[in-house]
Parts: structure tokens; sequence; C-alpha cells
């Protein structure tokens, strides 16, 4: 296995390159060797021009991995270029069926519908595969060739989502600024969306303005006292300025979640803070009963029973 892993590598730095000499050189003397499995005839049609040949060896691969998900997108491809629509949509549905978060085979699906004068549902795909990813400029593209050339308007329930969308991204991205600025878009339209308050306040605790950040805690728990990590967050906030309202939060968060092993472990170091040695003890216990093996819970309470219980 490690050694067809190291042949398809070779195969992938060739096409990278475009030497489709090599890479076809590769593919018959090396990954042939394997036997005819589903690697072989993927790669073969990766190189192979005609695109009725390149849709046989598709099929071909998917005959022996029916679940082979990048043979279903390719062969949609192929099936578009050849304007067999029908069959090309099929092949996207069922890449969809294997992973629904595959942005790509939304935005393929969304084109082949465009082809087939079926604007309504390629908008409805482009814009699934912008909300899954919100910086897939093919997507982006498609959807602006889209309004281009046919009369439509995105919905506002949309463009809530795609800046709801855009921001998270920007915060696993690390992009905080940018951030607030999706999630301010949102505010703009919908003040009452709690998850953007709640995304806001996890940019600005990023940006170590703490201020800014309870203030959205808080407010997306105004809306929906029923956001655990939003409680959790702003307890984390404020545990060392304001322990007994820390406390509150957690209990808050466990209340809706009895399972949240941090929430427990947090409640226990503002009880211990405070000197509420037997309630932090307490606390650390249900997170060893939930996960017995749980090595900092049993340090925290070795430390607490020694040092402060005098156990």
């Amino acid at each position: 296995m490690k050694d067809k892993n190291k042949v398809i590598k070779k195969i992938v730095n060739s096409l990278n390159a475009n030497d489709y000499d090599s890479a076809r050189k590769i593919i018959e003397r090396d990954l042939k060797r394997f036997g005819e499995d589903e690697e072989y005839y993927f790669y073969l049609a990766l190189i192979t021009e005609n695109l009725e040949t390149k849709r046989e060896l598709y099929s071909r691969a998917i005959s022996i991995k029916p679940d082979f998900m990048d043979a279903y997108i390719n062969r949609g491809l192929v099936n578009n270029e050849l304007q067999d629509y029908e069959n090309s949509i099929k092949d996207y549905d069922k890449a969809i069926e294997l992973d629904s978060k595959c942005a790509l085979a939304y935005n393929n699906r969304g084109y082949t519908k465009y082809k087939q004068k079926d604007y309504e549902g390629a908008l409805k795909d482009y814009n699934r595969a912008i909300l899954l990813n919100p910086k897939f400029k093919m997507a982006i593209d498609n959807k602006a060739n889209l309004f281009l050339n046919i009369c439509m308007e995105d919905d506002k329930d949309f463009m809530e989502k795609y800046h709801l969308s855009y921001g998270i991204a920007e915060i696993n991205d690390g992009n905080f600024p940018d951030a607030v600025k999706h999630l301010d878009e949102v505010l703009k339209d919908n003040p009452n969306s709690y998850l953007a308050c709640f995304y806001k306040g996890i940019a600005y605790q990023a940006l170590a303005n703490d201020k800014k950040a309870y203030e959205c805690y808080t407010k997306a728990i105004e809306i929906n006292n029923k956001m655990t990590d939003a409680y959790f967050n702003r307890g984390q906030l404020i545990i060392k300025t304001n322990p007994k309202g820390a406390i509150d939060d957690f209990v808050s968060a466990l209340a809706l979640d009895s399972k949240f092993i941090d929430a427990y472990y947090a409640l226990a170091a503002a009880q211990k803070n405070i000197g509420l040695y037997e309630d932090a003890i307490k606390n650390l216990d249900k997170i060893i009963e939930l996960e017995p093996h749980a090595v900092n819970a049993k340090a925290f309470k070795k430390l607490i029973l020694t040092k402060y219980l005098k156990k």
C-alpha cells in the first residue's frame, strides 16, 4: 500500500507539472502492476483526451469501487462536456449522497443545471456550495455569471447565511477583524442573530477585546438563553475578575449540557479561587465519573486535597 501511494504521488506531481507523458509512463509501468484497481482506471482517465474513452475509464473505476466520489465528480464533468446532462446530474447526486458537504459537487451540479436552463436550481446549488465554502471562487464566479446573464436576485436569507458562514470561515483562518466585518453585515439586517453575536464575541475575544466580547456573548444569551457555549465563553472571560459571575455562567452551561467536561473543570477552578474547595472536588469527581482517564482533573483534585484541604 505504501508503494502504491508513492506511485500515485509521482503521478500527481507529473500532472501538476503538466507532464502527461511522464504521468502515463508511471501509470502504465508502475501503477498497473498493483492490479486492475480503481486508481489505475481513474488516473488513466485523467490523462485521456477522448471524452467517450475517458467516461468509460471512470465508469470502470466506479464499477470496482462504487463509493469512489472523485470518479463520480470527474465523470459528471465528462458527461457535461458530452452534453449528457441527465447522467451528469446523476453523477453529482451520487457524489453528494456520498459526501453532503462536498462544495465542488454542488457547484458542478449547479453548472450542469445552468446548461439545462434550470436557473433556479443552478442558483440553489451555487448558494449551497458557497455556504459550505464561502471562499470558493469558482462557485462565486459561476453565480456572478448566472446573475450577469439572467435577471435574478439574491434573497435576504442567503445573504445573511453567507456573511455568517464567511465570518466563521475568517475566524477559523485567524482573520478576526474581517470576521467582525462580515458578522456586522449579518447584524445590520438581523440584529437578533444570536449566532452572529456569539461568533463576533469569539472574534473579539481572540483580539483581546474582552469588553466587547463580553457584550457580544451577553447579547447572544439575551436573544437565546439556550446557548451553552456563550455561557461558557463568557464565564471564561470573567473567571479572574468576577469569579462568582463566572460560576453562575458555568452552572448555566452545565444545566444545558450535563456532560460538558470543560465547564465542570472551569467551574471547579472558579470555586477553588474563592475557597469553595469541597464544591470544586465534587465537580472534579463528576469529570472523573464521565471520563475515568481524566488526568488533569485527577491532578487538580489531588492539588486541592493536599494543599488546601490537607488530606
